[in-house]
């Protein structure tokens, strides 16, 4: 305790360590090495609080402390049983009250998410952040009317943040005031130019309109501030497709492949490779575990051939070999996973094997017509074939698969919560 007192917590630790050595249970040190440990960050003290929690099971700091660490695994089940605990100990520390709120939004409890993030909010009116994350959740709540309200101090008041207007505009748009969400993406983007995610929350409005020469003008705009985003080019390929300019379509889509061979037509991945891209090594690992443990097993051979695409590699690496072997073992183990089809797809593509990268397509076709992934890869490929002609019906397949997930309200920008400087989370706006 001496050495905590004068600034020195790793000796501390360790005189904490060797206390519980000489009586594990002894409660001022499990008390001092779990609060050590969570200050230092450097081990997991979870234990230490359990234990804590087996002496005095009503405990609200370690409850708070454990919500905290059950938040930064993602497992916000158990995070929302230590918060709901921890009540007192957290009444005024914005960073926990955020994870919790997080939690509870995430788990469809808007209401009481909503009571939460107006908790953070009185404690600091003027922090922007909180305001944000109580407007997402009122308009999550289907309250779009609050959440608008909530917004206006920020969307009024220089200087404005695009995300803020975005997330306005957005509000606005479920409201069918779209002038007034177009105005809000103009002056998003008068803040802040080189904001992609308002370009593409523009083009997808121009889309659902049917206005696409208007969303191609902002995405040409759009272009002089990022030359080289490839979901620009993308997106400019779908509206392109709405006007029936095909093979200008098709350039940009091959442009958009060019400088991101990995990107897909459907979005940002949802893999379980992706939800883990804060430690790839270590996820990388658990999925070869994984092919050893289970050797029959196609997801496990999935899973390993997606982590390993998240890598830039030569083709015939060792690293590409693996992925290649991979990604085919999946695909022999399950014909019938479409997920698999398209990533060996994807692979075969890497390395330059279109009449493989065809075919598989095909196949994931065959399985889900609906296939958005599957059709982006076939006018990629086709292009360069005999079958040249079958690619403008593909783009029209494309799209109007496209305007059936924007009206299914699949269409968009993934709005996340904000956590400001002081929280633990991952993934901040």
């Amino acid at each position: 305790m001496a050495e905590a007192g004068t600034g020195n917590p790793p000796l501390a630790l360790t005189a904490f360590k060797h206390a519980l050595k000489l009586s594990p249970a002894y409660l001022p040190a499990l008390e001092g090495a779990a609060q050590t440990e969570f200050q230092l960050g450097s081990e997991d003290p979870t234990s230490l609080f359990q234990q804590i929690l087996a002496q005095r099971p009503n405990d609200p700091t370690s409850h708070a402390v454990l919500g905290v660490l059950e938040y930064r695994k993602k497992d916000c089940a158990a995070a929302i049983v230590h918060f709901q605990k921890a009540a007192v100990a957290i009444g005024g520390q914005p960073a926990a009250l955020t994870e919790y709120g997080t939690c509870l939004d995430a788990a469809g409890r808007g209401d009481e998410a909503i009571a939460v993030f107006s908790q953070v909010l009185a404690l600091d009116p003027q922090k922007s952040e909180a305001r944000y994350n109580l407007a997402l959740a009122q308009w999550n709540a289907h309250d779009a009317d609050d959440a608008l309200n909530t917004l206006q101090p920020l969307t009024e008041t220089p200087p404005v943040d695009g995300d803020v207007l975005e997330l306005a505009a957005d509000i606005l748009e479920s409201k069918n005031e779209t002038p007034r969400a177009v105005e809000l993406l103009h002056k998003a983007l008068l803040s802040d130019p080189k904001n992609l995610g308002v370009y593409l929350r523009f083009a997808a409005l121009s889309f659902d309109h049917a206005s696409p020469q208007v969303g191609i003008d902002m995405v040409d705009f759009g272009l002089t501030q990022l030359p080289n985003e490839p979901n620009l080019y993308l997106v400019r390929g779908i509206l392109l497709t709405q006007l029936g300019e095909f093979s200008r379509a098709a350039d940009d889509f091959e442009t958009a492949n060019r400088i991101d061979p990995k990107l897909e037509f459907i979005g940002e991945a949802e893999g379980l490779v992706r939800s883990q891209q804060h430690n790839p090594a270590e996820a990388l690992a658990k999925f070869r575990e994984a092919v050893k443990a289970h050797p029959n097993e196609a997801y496990a051979h999935y899973l390993l051939a997606e982590a390993l695409l998240e890598d830039t590699k030569q083709v015939g690496s060792a690293e590409y070999n693996e992925e290649l072997r991979a990604a085919n073992r999946a695909v022999e183990l399950d014909p019938h996973l479409v997920a698999a089809q398209d990533l060996l797809s994807t692979v075969c593509m890497e390395g330059g094997q279109s009449e493989q990268a065809i075919r598989h397509s095909r196949a994931a076709l065959a399985l889900d017509p609906n296939d958005q992934q599957a059709i982006y890869h076939l006018v990629l490929l086709l292009r360069k074939t005999d079958d040249k002609d079958q690619v403008p019906m593909l783009l029209k397949r494309l799209v109007a698969l496209r305007a059936a997930n924007s009206q299914n309200g699949k269409a968009g920008k993934p709005f996340r919560l904000s956590e400001g400087s002081g929280s633990a989370a991952s993934t901040p706006r």
